[in-house]
Formats: C-alpha cells, sequence, structure tokens
C-alpha cells in the first residue's frame, strides 16, 4: 500500500524571523517586567511600611498586557514600551516625595551611584570615578551615622570591619534607619516583629506613630541583635525585657540612644528613644516653650522663690521634662546649688549634679533624697513624684527653704491636686507646699509652606461664641514635601497654670471635688488647656483638629 504524500508547507523566511524577533521582545519584556515587580516589592516595603497596594498594581498591569497579547497578537506590543515605563515612573515620583535627598532616584546622585556599580562590574570603575570628579560639580556627602557604646567607644567593626556578613548588611541597614528618622525629627523608633517574620519599622514624629520600613529575611534577624550588641545587651536572652543606653553620631550631633526590649508573641520587640544632646533645655528660654505672655510672666516669678514647689503634669511625652530642664536654666547655676534626681538621666546640664535612681543598687527616688538634702542644696528637681513617700519628702523640702520642681501624671491642673490626695498625701500638706501647677500638651504646628486658609463653620462659630459677622481666619493641613506630606512641622505647647492663692489653698483643706477645683480657678483667671490651643489655632500656629486632638 502505498502512503501519500504530505505536502508541508514552509513559513517565509521573513516570518521566521519576525516570529523570532517578536518571541524574544516577548522574553525580553517578561524577564524586565518580573525583576522590575521584585524591584517594586522590595522598595515599597522600604519606603511605605508595606508592599500593597504597589507590587500588586505592576503585577496586574504586566498581567493584563499578557493577556491582551494572548488574545489580539503581538500588535500590542509597542504598548509595553508606554505603559510599564510610565508605570515605574509614576512609582517613583511617588517614592520619592518620601525619602531623604539622598534616596532618591530622580536625581545626579542615584545617576552617579548606579553608574559607579556597573562600572565596578566591568572593571572601569576608577576611570569613571575619575569622569564624574572632573565633569560633574561636588557636593558635600550626606554625613555618616556612627554608633558609639555608652562610654563613648566606637563600635568596633562598624563598616564592615570583623564582622561577618549578615551582622555587617545589618549595621548598614541601621545607618540607614537612623538617617531617615532623625531626617523626620523622630524622637522614638519602634521594631516590632510580626507573624509572618518580618521586621516592622515604626517611628514617632511630632506626637505620631507612622511607617518607617519593613524588614525581611536576614535584615530582619540581625538588626535587633547588632542593636542589643550596641547596647551590651544579651543578645542571647529573649524571653526577659532588657534596657541599654549607646549613642548615634551624624555630622555634627549626637543623639543618646535609650534601648528597651522586651518579648512578643512573634519575638523580641525593641524601642529606641532618641535623645538630643543638644535639645535638653529649648534655646530662647522659658518664652520659647510657646506660652502666653501671662503664664510666661507668671512661671518666670515662680521659679525664682527662694522655696516653693512646682509640679508640672501631663502625659508621657508631653514635654515635661524639656519644661524643667528650661527653667533650671533660667536659674544662675553659680551662685545656687541645683541637684536633679532622675529615672534616667535624659539630657547633661552645666553645672548641675545629676543623679540616676538604679533600683537595683536600692538608690529610690526617696532614698536619693533624703541624702541629697544633706548637701546644702538650693534647688531640687524630682524627676517625678511616683508614691506617697517620694512625695511627702518633697513636700517637706519645699516647706524647709528648698525650690523643688517635680512632675506628675495627670490630665490637668484640678486632676494634679486630686492625684496627690488619692496617693494619700494630706491635704494640709500641698496647701503649705505647692506653689503651682502647670499642666502641659505639645501640638503639632501647622506647615509654613503649605498650610491653607478656611472659613470657620457656623457649628463651630456658635459654640466658641463668635459673632457672625465678625471675621476670623483660621488654617488647615494640606501637605507638601517640606512637612513629608503630613501638612505639620514642628510642635509647640499648650499650658495651664493654677497658681495656689488664698482661695485655692482654703479650698484643698476640704478634700474638694475636680469640678469645685477646676471652677475656682477659672475663676482667678486660668485659661484651660483647650482654651491655651484655641489661642494658637486663631493665630494661625495650628489647627482645630489638632487642639482637639490632644485637649479634648
Amino acid at each position: 500500500m502505498r502512503v501519500p504524500e504530505r505536502k508541508i508547507s514552509m513559513l517565509p523566511a521573513e516570518a521566521v524571523e519576525r516570529v523570532i524577533w517578536l518571541g524574544g521582545f516577548w522574553l525580553l519584556f517578561v524577564v524586565a517586567w518580573a525583576a522590575i515587580c521584585m524591584w517594586v516589592e522590595h522598595d515599597a516595603r522600604q519606603v511605605f511600611g508595606k508592599s500593597m497596594p504597589w507590587s500588586l498594581g505592576f503585577v496586574m498591569i504586566g498581567a493584563s498586557l499578557l493577556l491582551a497579547t494572548y488574545l489580539w497578537g503581538f500588535a500590542l506590543l509597542p504598548l509595553f514600551t508606554l505603559v510599564i515605563p510610565a508605570s515605574l515612573q509614576g512609582y517613583v515620583l511617588v517614592r520619592d516625595r518620601k525619602v531623604p535627598a539622598d534616596r532618591k532616584i530622580l536625581s545626579q546622585k542615584f545617576v552617579e551611584r548606579a553608574t559607579l556599580a556597573i562600572a565596578e562590574k566591568l572593571g572601569l570603575q576608577s576611570q569613571v570615578a575619575s569622569w564624574f570628579e572632573q565633569t560633574l560639580p561636588t557636593k558635600q556627602a550626606p554625613p555618616k551615622v556612627q554608633f558609639m557604646r555608652k562610654d563613648g567607644s566606637g563600635i568596633d567593626g562598624q563598616g564592615g570591619k570583623n564582622l561577618d556578613k549578615e551582622t555587617s548588611q545589618a549595621v548598614k541597614t541601621l545607618e540607614d534607619v537612623f538617617a531617615r528618622a532623625i531626617d523626620l525629627a523622630a524622637t522614638d523608633i519602634h521594631l516590632d516583629p510580626k507573624e509572618s517574620g518580618e521586621l516592622q519599622v515604626r517611628c514617632r514624629v511630632d506626637g505620631i506613630m507612622g511607617n518607617l520600613a519593613s524588614f525581611v529575611g536576614p535584615d530582619a534577624r540581625g538588626m535587633v541583635s547588632a542593636l542589643k550588641v550596641f547596647g551590651d545587651m544579651d543578645i542571647a536572652e529573649r524571653r526577659r525585657p532588657q534596657d541599654g543606653t549607646f549613642a548615634v553620631v551624624i555630622g555634627s550631633r549626637r543623639f543618646d540612644i535609650r534601648a528597651a526590649t522586651g518579648p512578643t508573641s512573634f519575638g523580641e520587640k525593641m524601642v529606641l528613644r532618641l535623645l538630643d544632646a543638644d535639645g535638653g533645655v529649648v534655646k530662647g528660654g522659658i518664652k520659647s516653650l510657646g506660652m502666653r505672655e501671662a503664664v510666661q510672666n507668671s512661671l518666670e516669678s515662680i521659679i525664682h522663690q527662694p522655696h516653693g514647689m512646682l509640679i508640672v503634669s501631663g502625659p508621657t511625652g508631653s514635654g515635661k521634662t524639656t519644661t524643667l530642664y528650661t527653667a533650671l536654666g533660667e536659674i544662675d547655676t553659680l551662685s545656687r546649688n541645683i541637684v536633679t534626681i532622675e529615672d534616667p538621666i535624659e539630657y547633661r546640664l552645666d553645672n548641675i549634679s545629676q543623679t540616676a535612681v538604679n533600683n537595683a543598687a536600692d538608690l529610690t527616688f526617696a532614698k536619693i533624697l533624703r541624702s541629697v538634702l544633706r548637701q546644702d542644696p538650693d534647688v531640687i528637681l524630682v524627676g517625678e513624684v511616683r508614691d506617697k513617700e517620694t512625695a511627702e519628702i518633697a513636700m517637706r523640702a519645699a516647706m524647709t527653704g528648698h525650690f523643688v520642681f517635680t512632675t506628675i501624671h495627670a490630665n490637668d491642673t484640678a486632676t494634679t491636686v486630686t492625684r496627690l490626695l488619692d496617693i494619700g498625701i494630706e491635704s494640709s500638706l500641698i496647701q503649705s507646699a505647692v506653689t503651682a501647677v502647670l499642666a502641659q500638651r505639645l501640638v503639632r504646628v501647622l506647615c509654613k509652606e503649605c498650610k491653607e486658609p478656611y472659613a470657620l463653620p457656623d457649628d463651630m462659630r456658635k459654640k466658641l461664641h463668635i459673632p457672625a459677622d465678625k471675621k476670623v481666619v483660621v488654617y488647615k493641613p494640606k501637605g507638601c514635601p517640606a512637612c513629608h506630606g503630613t501638612g505639620y512641622k514642628g510642635r509647640t505647647g499648650i499650658h495651664e497654670l493654677l497658681i495656689f492663692d488664698a482661695a485655692i489653698r482654703e479650698l484643698i483643706v476640704g478634700n474638694p471635688s475636680i469640678e469645685a477645683i477646676r471652677a475656682a480657678a477659672r475663676k482667678a483667671g486660668m485659661k484651660t488647656l483647650q482654651e491655651s490651643g484655641l489661642t494658637k489655632v486663631f493665630a494661625g500656629a495650628t489647627s482645630f483638629e489638632e487642639v482637639m486632638r490632644v485637649a479634648k
């Protein structure tokens, strides 16, 4: 049986070349698309603290183009050369608004780094670097971050020497984290482990927490261990809380770092408090604290009295210590013996004796205070009143020729008095010893570059008893690169000063309620925290929302 011949149709050479060319173009696109998706996944975690929705968006864009090619043919391939680069450029524009100048992609610095990296792989690094030096204007390199132990010695191996690869990379990552946090003027850095093994890094800027970056793999594992080495903590102990201190120097600025670790269900958490060594005393004195003129004048008069007690109240992070340090800066440290008792010592003060509480050595506030009273002090700062014993000793010192500064955690001036009564202090002792109570909060200041005026709503006018025909200009936040998109830049204080006059002292003897104390203080002319904040709103310094957030 004869098998019939089959005719094999051959593709023209041009068609074969076209298919090969299009196939190569398609393969190149897939590789480039995959590389872009991987880079966006990593970069978005670093910049925004999470990869979604950026990485998902690029995956969907690429998948849609591939599906369109499958359905309608390779005629759509030129569309790839437009959509993918445009999407990437859009992402870069957004991420560049979130990062410091030295980390922007659309910058000369990035072009230099990328070119030098390629030249290094080709063995042409020296030639390209020489060309950059000759043809491009030289710019001052960003200040390098240096870590130092609490004794002032440098960290051995920083920069890659004498360190294994994982730890060396962790140190480099930490340099970047601290540089970004300091650029944002952060006061705290939180390293939070997640169930997925990810380490989320957040920072507190102007009192508000926000994402800084996220890390996975070796970076996440090595960062906490490296920080524990910096702070002389036990890196093998992960079940118990630990404390440590070290320093960070960037340019001419030094920050003392207070580190605290603790176990969580997903791993070890670490919180870092950044203390600016130059920021303990506000430059410009009390007038730079943002007080109303009447409060400022009264406070200046109080702190120069030969005896008495000033209590500064507020929650954690409300600037109590800064206010006390600034007040001490107004006193002549050469003619008066000033002693502080703190837990811990946050800033070093010139010509002032500072002692730190050490519970492990049985050095409590009360025991140190008893010892200090035998050292001929004129002014004593007790970091915080936590118990009856410390409060009683401090108040008796205020009654025997010393002026005492201290702090307490309370919501306002009236609750400060009731708080002292609650911990067991006799009303007669409070009446005799306390000179004044200053309650305070910190509110964010509107960014001067982008704040926007708007008309005061009618309901707010009625609430504040402002006539409808009176013109009032207030401002709201907008957001710009200068304020990192928040609409706020910096903080200022709002204050409530309760001076113990004859009426208040007489009232305290009868163990009054908070409402009774507040009413008597208002009758004597005291402005509340909220009223102090509204004054700053009408002055254009902050917004209604910000005042209501901190002084409800």
